[in-house]
């Protein structure tokens, strides 16, 4: 629809006026030099801030709203959001501009729940200047990062800082798996149980791999171990991690492994994922104790049973099973029997026992209750298990009353992983204390920070940062 205005024009009588006439004008509905109605502007407007600028002018077609891409920016790039109110609890976090290039700040009005700003970079020098050109902030709530730790008190040094509960748990995840990292070695020496035999081996394991995955994967495992040999050779040399790191231009925390590992980590095998082979097993297994090694014969019959997967599968399963050479393999390549299932095979690698000791033990599957039973053989290990569990509880129950305990039985520890964990607990403990005292937490912040990702896929990650914290802003809460 198109509106053909006839209006008024009038002559001004000011002779020192540069204009000589003008016409009246209708700002409640259609501003100067216009070619839409307000109305419609607002209607582009929401439908430019929901999705790309492409994506809007393809849907406004369909309502027969004729309007580019770029009109579509321009409009964003005009909108005016409102002044920020005077926030008390706020929120911050990191995201990413370009994955471990460059990283921006992102803040929260927790009491509101909507984003109030945007900012470039992720250094206590921005956080700062921000924080004191809002000196309402009485609340500020984190990750455990020293760098906005150190800007919020430069920044608003009247504010409590909360520190995020999910990250406490997340960090003390982390300490295990260094723990275990260490002594992984010395754990694949504990003695397996019959019982825990017996459960552990039910698992379906690895088919046999190929001559040339077998080749690469030596290839990475001889690159690994030149590298874990240049960094133990730079530690004792004097170096420490950050400076290894600068160094080899490795990740920390990548440095961090090879630097406390006191043996080469091998890496664990990979558990295989689900099969429709696996319903089969235990009828494979039985025939298997009766002597049938033929794996076509097998295959006939689970296919009666159900089975509708290839005969590929089932060959693959009796190679690692086989007590003989099968009748059609070639005499003139030597037959290897494939490695038989031992207690150190088949215990998670030290990332995985990390997540099973921070888990309640009534969410364990019988599998994963047998490993931690397996593990508690080793004393250090019941130690640490048990400071694991009672920290867990301390945070999901927010039982402050038993911080000050916790920290003194990991500071008495000869573990140094729990001890570095607890001092670091120390160094921020005023932030700590009021996670567990405070019912605030950066979770509605990390929700934002899923939010802003999704926006900058609409936007196929190539937009401007002006664009991009309008977009952000405007779509939290302010339409």
């Amino acid at each position: 629809m198109r509106l053909h205005l006839q209006v008024k024009r009038f002559r001004c009588r000011n002779g020192i006026c540069p204009k000589k006439t003008f016409v009246e004008r209708f700002p409640d509905w259609l501003p100067a030099y216009a070619r839409r109605t307000t109305r419609l502007t607002e209607v582009m407007r929401h439908i430019a801030f929901e999705m790309s600028a492409e994506a809007a002018r393809r849907v406004l077609k369909y309502f027969q709203i004729i309007a580019s891409g770029d009109t579509l920016l321009r409009i964003i790039r005009q909108t005016r959001l409102p002044p920020i109110e005077a926030p008390q609890v706020v929120g911050i976090d990191d995201w990413a501009l370009k994955k471990r290039v460059h990283y921006g700040t992102l803040l929260v009005d927790l009491q509101q729940r909507r984003v109030i700003d945007l900012l470039l970079e992720r250094t206590s020098t921005v956080v700062s200047s921000w924080l004191q050109q809002h000196p309402s902030v009485e609340i500020v709530t984190r990750d455990r990062s020293t760098e906005y730790a150190a800007g919020i008190t430069a920044g608003a040094p009247q504010a409590q800082q909360v520190a995020d509960r999910w990250h406490l748990l997340l960090n003390l995840r982390q300490m295990l798996d260094r723990f275990f990292s260490t002594i992984y070695p010395r754990v694949q020496q504990l003695p397996l149980a019959p019982q825990h035999l017996a459960l552990l081996s039910q698992q379906r394991v690895a088919f046999r791999r190929t001559r040339s995955e077998q080749i690469a994967t030596q290839n990475s495992r001889d690159k690994r171990l030149a590298k874990y040999a240049e960094i133990q050779h730079l530690r004792q040399a004097g170096y420490n991690i950050s400076q290894i790191a600068d160094q080899l231009g490795h990740h920390w925390e990548t440095v961090r492994k090879y630097y406390e590992a006191t043996s080469f980590p091998e890496r664990n095998q990979r558990r295989p994922g689900h099969s429709i082979l696996d319903p089969f097993l235990p009828y494979l297994q039985q025939r298997l104790q009766e002597g049938c090694e033929n794996a076509l014969q097998l295959w006939r019959e689970i296919q009666q049973r159900g089975y509708s997967g290839s005969s590929r599968q089932v060959l693959k399963w009796m190679q690692l099973h086989r007590t003989a050479p099968a009748p059609s393999t070639p005499k003139r390549h030597l037959y290897s029997v494939a490695p038989r299932t031992t207690a150190a095979n088949l215990l998670p690698s030290a990332k995985q026992i990390a997540w099973l000791l921070v888990r309640e033990p009534d969410r364990l599957t019988t599998e994963e209750a047998a490993v931690i039973e397996h593990l508690q053989q080793d004393a250090e290990i019941v130690h640490v298990y048990a400071l694991a569990q009672q920290f867990v509880q301390m945070v999901k129950q927010r039982l402050v009353e038993q911080l000050d305990p916790w920290l003194e039985r990991c500071e008495t520890v000869n573990v140094a992983p729990v001890h570095n964990f607890a001092l670091s607990l120390r160094q921020d403990y005023a932030a700590v204390r009021a996670a567990l005292d405070t019912p605030w937490s950066n979770g509605q912040t990390e929700g934002q920070v899923n939010r802003l990702k999704c926006i900058k896929r609409q936007m196929y990650g190539r937009a401007n940062f002006d664009l991009l914290r309008l977009k952000v802003i405007y779509t939290s809460g302010f339409t």
